[in-house]
């Protein structure tokens, strides 16, 4: 997680211990691409549940979760 002007920056690099654990599941034929959507789908959607607004990286390898404008009082 990183800060950004926009909010914070939410990226990840999948090890090698579970980039290998997924192409050893049995009947998986996930790849390492689509092992990438579902966890950032499913980080994503956590998230947004949670009440907070999301975007996607240009690139696509990250999330961008945008700060909130606070309104001015008085």
């Amino acid at each position: 997680m990183t800060e950004v002007p926009a909010g914070a920056l939410v990226s990840w690099t999948a090890s090698d211990g579970f980039t290998a654990l997924s192409r050893d599941q049995a009947g998986l034929a996930a790849s390492d691409d689509s092992m990438k959507v579902i966890v950032h789908t499913a980080v994503a959607g956590l998230l947004v549940q949670l009440g907070h607004t999301v975007t996607e990286t240009p690139d696509g390898d990250g999330l961008v979760v945008l700060a909130e404008a606070v309104p001015p009082t008085g």
